[in-house]
């Protein structure tokens, strides 16, 4: 039982800190927007919504609001210190910025003092002055972003190289091969020019703390200079190989996505209502139907791109194939040897260093 109040309090402590993040890219963008720190209609539905909760599950309401009063009380501290001249004077034009990573890339650059410029042909982004084409705006600003959707992302970035950009250039793809070719050319015309992986989604208050591939394809310069900026926001950096990177991607993002989608697929080929298996479900089935649940609410362009478009996914998928058949008939044989043999070797596997 103490191992499990520890790993609690473990928990409880990093769900804090994330805590702590968000209110701190808020008070960026309170600063920026001019908004006073304390908003004290917001802090009242706060400790309402706690007190309520608390109820609910038993606990001292009173024990719960001293607490979330704290926090809150922390998070007005850190609101008022935040510093956002990073960029200051520096400006950005975000290609694909109506998108859900691209609003992410026009938040976090004017958070932190750059005048964002938007161009994305499907639609406006709140907030942000749009462009009514590439050409006359990437050339003259001192941060490009292309985030369009993958399957548009080439055209938009052969616009932004032909206006012979001044500026650091960097796309945010969760697939490179298809891009490889012109990231290449680009950098041989003496293009600054970088490509980045951010390894999480638009939900994520910024970069702190979480992995952020560059790719490097020879542009050292700008490798450097994305990497150096990026780690300067917290994140954790990693420089791989421009080819290794598909071949990574498709089992962290492709094994891990067709993954989630199976067990979402079988359970609703069962004939049973996901209801009725909720009811009695274990604490490895919750895990299972939350990070599946989380999955099918995502874009469905973007999944099938990252799958389709990376020519690594056959051969991930054979994999995938190749074990579910080793685990059928190992779930089928009477004698146990074989599947504890898997179970074995897989435990080997997931525990080495």
């Amino acid at each position: 039982m103490r191992r499990e109040v520890d790993r609690i309090d473990a928990e409880i402590i990093r769900l804090i800190a994330r805590r702590a993040e968000a209110t701190s890219e808020i008070g960026l963008t309170k600063k920026k927007s001019k908004f006073k720190v304390r908003d004290t209609e917001r802090e009242k539905q706060i400790l309402d919504h706690a007190t309520e909760l608390a109820q609910s599950l038993g606990l001292d309401p009173s024990n719960i609001t001293d607490l979330f009063k704290q926090m809150i009380s922390e998070s007005v501290r850190t609101q008022r210190a935040v510093k956002t001249n990073d960029l200051v004077g520096k400006s950005a034009l975000v290609v694909g910025g109506s998108g859900r990573m691209g609003r992410w890339a026009c938040r976090l650059l004017s958070n932190r003092g750059a005048n964002v410029r938007v161009f994305d042909s499907r639609g406006e982004t709140d907030g942000y002055e749009m462009v009514p084409n590439i050409a006359d705006h990437a050339k003259k600003a001192d941060i490009v972003v292309i985030a369009s959707p993958l399957g548009a992302v080439l055209d938009d970035m052969k616009a932004v190289l032909d206006s012979g950009p001044d500026g650091l250039v960097f796309d945010i793809c969760s697939v490179k091969s298809h891009i490889a070719g012109v990231l290449r050319e680009a950098n041989v015309r003496g293009i600054r020019i970088s490509s980045i992986h951010p390894m999480f989604g638009p939900s994520a208050p910024s970069p702190k703390g979480r992995t952020v591939l560059v790719c490097d394809f020879g542009s050292d310069d700008a490798s450097k200079e994305t990497y150096d900026l990026f780690s300067s926001w917290g994140a954790r950096t990693i420089m791989i190989e421009l080819e290794e990177h598909d071949r990574l991607m498709a089992y962290v993002l492709g094994l891990s996505h067709l993954t989630s989608l199976l067990f979402a697929g079988s359970a609703r080929r069962s004939g049973e209502k996901i209801s009725g298996l909720k009811e009695v479900q274990g604490p490895t089935f919750e895990r299972l139907a939350t990070l599946s649940r989380e999955v099918v609410g995502e874009s469905k362009r973007v999944y099938h791109d990252i799958e389709f478009l990376n020519p690594n996914t056959r051969q991930m998928v054979a994999a995938m194939e190749e074990a579910f058949k080793d685990l059928r008939s190992a779930s089928l044989d009477p004698n146990p040897k074989a599947f504890a043999k898997l179970m074995d070797a897989d435990r080997e596997y997931m525990e080495a260093e």
